[in-house]
C-alpha cells in the first residue's frame, strides 16, 4: 500500500448529509478537479521546430508493482472513494476504483456500509472512525490488493456540481414518495425519464424506502445501483460541457469539498489519461453481494458478503494484477 505521502488536504469542514449517494459525488468531482487542473496547471505544447524542445507528459510511478505472488499491471490505479459523516464518524459511502491506463478501462465497486469484518465494530463504515488510514488498511485487506490513493468528499459539492451543468437528465427507477419534516426532506417522485436539478438528484439518490415501506425490492443493493448510475449521468455531463467556461465555479465547488492524498502532479496526469477515457463503455461497476440481515456479536443488520460471488466481482472489476486473486488473498469474513 503506498504510504509515506504527503497529504493534500483541499477541504473545509464536513456537514453533516447521509447516504449512499455520497460515492456519486467523489466520483464527480474527481473528474471535474482532474480536468480543471488539467486545463490550469499543463497547458498544451508549444509548437517547436526542434522535437527536443518539445514538453513530455507527467510520468507518474505505480506503487506496489510487485506484492507476494501477483504482479501489478502496468500504470493501473487503486483508489478508494469515501464520505464521512461528521456526525457518527463513520464512513457513508465507500468504493474501490481502479484505473488501467493503457486499456482505459475503469472498475467502480461498491461496498455496502454495514459489510461485516473481523473488527470490535463490525462493520466496516465504523473504521472511518480511526481516520481514513484506517478505512483504506481495512478496505485493502478485504480486497486482497494496496490502495494507491484515497479521496474523500463533502456531500456540498453534489448539488453545486449539478446545477453548474444545468441539470441532469435520468430515468428514475421507482416510485419515491418519503417525508421527514425532521430533516425538511421530502421525496416525491414518479418512475421515468425526468430532468433532475441538484437538489432533486440529491433525493432520488437518497431515497431509501416510501413511508409505507415499499421502494426498492432489493433495498440497498438496488439504492446503490442507483448512486451508480446516477454517477455515470452526472459523470457524461461533466465531461461534455464544451468550454468549461465556468471553470473556476467548478474548481472552486471542487476544492471546498475534497481531501486526497494525491499530489497536484498527479492530478493532472490522470486528468491528461481521463481525458480519452469512454464515460458509455470503459466503466464498470457493481455492488458486492451479500445477506443484510446477519446479526454478529450482537450487533444487528450486518451485510455478509458473498465469498465466492463477491472475489468473482472483485476480479471482474478492481483487480490490479495481472493473476486472479483467490478465497487466500481476499478477506471475506463470515460470521460462525
Amino acid at each position: 500500500m503506498a504510504k509515506g505521502k504527503k497529504k493534500r488536504k483541499l477541504k473545509k469542514p464536513y456537514r453533516i448529509l447521509r447516504g449512499i449517494y455520497m460515492v456519486i459525488v467523489v466520483i464527480a468531482a474527481l473528474i471535474v478537479l482532474g480536468y480543471a487542473v488539467y486545463k490550469i496547471a499543463i497547458p498544451e505544447p508549444e509548437m517547436s521546430p526542434d522535437p527536443a524542445g518539445s514538453s513530455s507528459a507527467v510520468q507518474a510511478s505505480t506503487p506496489g508493482m510487485e506484492d507476494g505472488a501477483h504482479q501489478r499491471k502496468e500504470q493501473t490505479y487503486t483508489f478508494l472513494l469515501a464520505v464521512p459523516d461528521q456526525e457518527s464518524g463513520n464512513a457513508d459511502g465507500i468504493m474501490v476504483v481502479t484505473y488501467d491506463v493503457p486499456n482505459q478501462k475503469v472498475g467502480l465497486l461498491s461496498i455496502p456500509r454495514d459489510t461485516l469484518v473481523m473488527k470490535k465494530n463490525p462493520k466496516i463504515n465504523s473504521s472511518m472512525k480511526a481516520g481514513i488510514d484506517n478505512l483504506e488498511e481495512v478496505v485493502s485487506d478485504l480486497v486482497g490488493f494496496p490502495i494507491d490513493y484515497y479521496i474523500t468528499l463533502d456531500l456540498d459539492a453534489f448539488i453545486e456540481i449539478v446545477d453548474a451543468v444545468g441539470g441532469v437528465d435520468f430515468d428514475v427507477p421507482v416510485e419515491m414518495y418519503y417525508d421527514d419534516p425532521a430533516q425538511d426532506l421530502h421525496i416525491h417522485y414518479q418512475p421515468g425519464m425526468q430532468h433532475l436539478n441538484g437538489q432533486q438528484a440529491m433525493e432520488v439518490c437518497r431515497f431509501r424506502h416510501n413511508a409505507d415501506g415499499t421502494g426498492y425490492p432489493l433495498g440497498d443493493v438496488q439504492r446503490a445501483e442507483t448512486a451508480q448510475k446516477m454517477m455515470l449521468t452526472i459523470a457524461k455531463k461533466v465531461m461534455s460541457v464544451d468550454s468549461l467556461v465556468n471553470i473556476n465555479e467548478f474548481v472552486g465547488i471542487v476544492e471546498r469539498n475534497i481531501e486526497t492524498d494525491l499530489k497536484g502532479t498527479d492530478i493532472a496526469w490522470f486528468a491528461a489519461k481521463a481525458l480519452g477515457l469512454n464515460l458509455s463503455t470503459g466503466v464498470s461497476s457493481d455492488t458486492l453481494p451479500g445477506d443484510g440481515n446477519v446479526t454478529y456479536r450482537g450487533t444487528s443488520y450486518c451485510y455478509e458478503l458473498y465469498p465466492e460471488d463477491s472475489l468473482e466481482l472483485i476480479n471482474k472489476l478492481v483487480n490490479p494484477y495481472t493473476s486472479a486473486l483467490t478465497l487466500e488473498d481476499v478477506n471475506i469474513f463470515q460470521a460462525p
